[in-house]
C-alpha cells in the first residue's frame, strides 16, 4: 500500500449555533452554501457525527483536547471570574506547536477569560478574536456593552464585520506560513445572535435586542459565511498535504433548521448534538463520499493529530476516523448534570448513549429507546419491545464511562 504524506497544513473550521440542515450538503434547499458544497464534493460527509455536548464550552473543550467533557470536569458553560480550560489539558495547538507547526486561532475562544487560560497560553501563536459566548458583529462589544475583541492578550479596535475579519486574518495566516507547517483554527461566531447580516451596522445593540431577528437575517448571515469559507478554500488550494475539517460545536435553536431531527441547543435529542462533519484531504479521502458510522468530536481531534503523525501526551477519548475502524459498535455517551445553562434557563438533567443504530435517552425522568436508522426524528420509543436492550443501555448511561 502506498504511503501517504503527512498533513503539513491542518485547517479546522467551526460554526456555532447552526442547524444540521442549514448547509447544502446536509439538506439545505433554502440557504445557499455552494462553497461548503464544493468542500463536500471533494471530500467526505459524516452524517452521524456528534458534538460531545449541546452547549459551547464543554464541546469546544473536548474538541481542543480530545477528552470527554466529563473527564475534563467541564460540563457547563463558564462565566467571568470562573477558571477556564487549564493549560495542563494539552490542546491541539499545544501538540502541533511542539511538533514544529505554526498555530493560529481567529474567532471565538470561550474557554476562559484570563490570559492564563486564553488561546496563547494553550499554544496558539496568533489570536484575533474574543473570549465571550459572542460579540456584536460590528461594534465587537459583548452583550453587556464592553469592548471584547482581542489581538492575543490585548484589546484592539479593528473596524469590520466579524466574519470578514476572521476570514481576512485566516487568509493572511495562510499566506505568511506558505512554506511552514501550520494548524489553523477558524472559529466563526455566525450564526449566533445578534442576528446581524452583513451591511446591517444599524442593528440594535441593546442587551434585549440581541435575540431579535428573522430566519431571513439568519440565512443572510450563513450565506455570507459560506462566501468567506470559499475565500479561505481558494487561499488554501488543494494538495496532498492539506487536511480541512468543517463542523459545528453543537446544534442550533429557534431560527435553525435541524432537518429530520428533534429539539435543539441545550438538549441531548438529536437536534442538539447531531452536527455535520466534512473532511477533505486530497489522495486520502474519496471525493463525494459519505460515512454514516456514529462518531464524536474527540474522534476529529484524534484524526487531526494522526494526520500529522503527532502523538497525544494524554490518552484521548476518540479514534482516528481515517484509520482502521473498530469491528464492534462503540458506545458514545452524553450527560447534562448542571442545574442551569444560565441564570434564566433551568436545564433538565439528561443522559444519552448511542451504540450502533440504537440510542438510549433519559430526559428528566422519562426514558426512550430509539432506532435511529428507522426513526431519526426520535418519535417512537421501542423500550417496551426490547426490555433487555433498554436495561443494558440504561446501565451504560449510568455507569463509569
Amino acid at each position: 500500500m502506498a504511503k501517504h504524506p503527512k498533513a503539513k497544513r491542518i485547517v479546522l473550521i467551526l460554526f456555532d449555533f447552526m442547524g444540521y440542515a442549514d448547509i447544502e450538503p446536509f439538506g439545505s434547499g433554502e440557504i445557499r452554501t455552494p462553497n461548503i458544497r464544493r468542500l463536500a464534493e471533494r471530500g467526505r460527509c459524516h452524517t452521524d457525527f456528534y458534538a460531545p455536548s449541546p452547549i459551547c464550552v464543554p464541546s469546544r473543550a473536548a474538541l481542543l483536547t480530545g477528552r470527554h467533557p466529563k473527564h475534563l470536569g467541564m460540563e457547563r458553560n463558564i462565566y467571568h471570574g470562573e477558571p477556564g480550560l487549564p493549560p495542563s489539558e494539552h490542546s491541539l495547538a499545544h501538540h502541533f506547536k511542539n511538533a514544529g507547526y505554526c498555530t493560529g486561532l481567529f474567532g471565538k475562544w470561550h474557554l476562559g477569560y484570563e490570559p492564563e487560560d486564553g488561546p496563547n497560553a494553550h499554544g496558539f501563536d496568533d489570536f484575533l478574536g474574543f473570549h465571550e459566548w459572542n460579540i456584536d458583529y460590528y461594534s465587537h462589544k459583548s452583550r453587556e456593552g464592553d469592548p471584547a475583541l482581542y489581538r492575543n492578550t490585548e484589546l484592539v479596535e479593528i473596524p469590520g464585520y466579524t466574519t470578514d475579519l476572521f476570514t481576512d486574518q485566516a487568509i493572511d495566516f495562510v499566506e505568511k506560513n506558505a512554506d511552514t507547517p501550520f494548524f489553523l483554527f477558524v472559529s466563526y461566531n455566525a450564526g449566533l445572535p445578534p442576528y446581524t447580516p452583513p451591511g446591517r451596522e444599524d442593528h440594535p445593540q441593546s442587551f434585549d435586542a440581541w435575540t431579535d431577528g428573522s430566519r431571513a437575517d439568519y440565512a443572510a448571515m450563513i450565506e455570507h459565511l459560506d462566501t468567506s469559507v470559499g475565500r479561505l478554500l481558494d487561499s488554501l488550494g488543494e494538495d496532498e498535504e492539506t487536511l480541512v475539517a468543517l463542523t459545528y460545536d453543537h446544534g442550533g435553536a429557534d431560527l435553525a433548521c435541524k432537518g429530520p431531527f428533534f429539539h435543539g441547543f441545550g438538549t441531548l435529542w438529536e437536534g442538539g448534538i447531531r452536527v455535520p462533519l466534512i473532511l477533505n484531504w486530497l489522495g486520502r479521502i474519496e471525493p463525494g463520499s459519505t460515512d454514516s458510522g456514529p462518531a464524536i468530536m474527540m474522534d476529529l481531534t484524534a484524526t487531526m493529530l494522526a494526520s500529522a503523525g503527532v502523538e497525544a501526551e494524554k490518552s484521548l477519548d476518540g479514534i482516528d476516523l481515517l484509520g482502521e475502524m473498530p469491528k464492534e459498535p462503540r458506545s458514545l455517551h452524553w450527560r447534562i448534570d448542571f442545574p442551569t445553562l444560565h441564570e434564566n434557563w433551568v436545564a433538565r438533567k439528561q443522559r444519552a448513549v448511542r451504540r450502533g443504530k440504537w440510542k438510549y435517552l433519559w430526559d428528566g425522568g422519562m426514558e426512550f429507546l430509539i432506532d435511529l436508522e428507522a426513526d431519526p426524528g426520535e418519535r417512537v420509543s421501542l423500550g417496551y419491545q426490547h426490555p433487555e436492550l433498554i436495561a443494558e443501555m440504561r446501565e451504560l448511561a449510568a455507569g463509569d464511562w
